[in-house]
């Protein structure tokens, strides 16, 4: 089977979903001088509607998650939450 490669999109295999603690993100975030969507975006490396998706609630990509929590210098755990499927 063929890999593909997603970007930026949700995990299509999973027990669960992950949900970005929107307020955990925002004081990391902001504390690294990115204050709006738009320059979180940027700065992540992925479009402003799916910084905005993220921050609805969608999943993430398990690299989007982990790219994530790496350009805040915090394990991926400290701004994802699990919640059940």
């Amino acid at each position: 089977m063929a890999a593909t490669h997603l970007q930026d999109g949700p995990s299509q295999t999973t027990d669960g979903q992950a949900r970005l603690r929107v307020e955990v993100y925002d004081t990391l975030a902001a504390a690294k001088g990115y204050s709006t969507v738009a320059a979180q975006a940027v700065w992540h490396g992925v479009s402003r509607s799916t910084m905005f998706r993220l921050r609805g609630g969608d999943m993430p990509s398990l690299s989007t998650a982990l790219r994530i929590a790496a350009d805040l210098g915090v394990a991926v755990e400290v701004i994802w939450e699990r919640v059940p499927a």
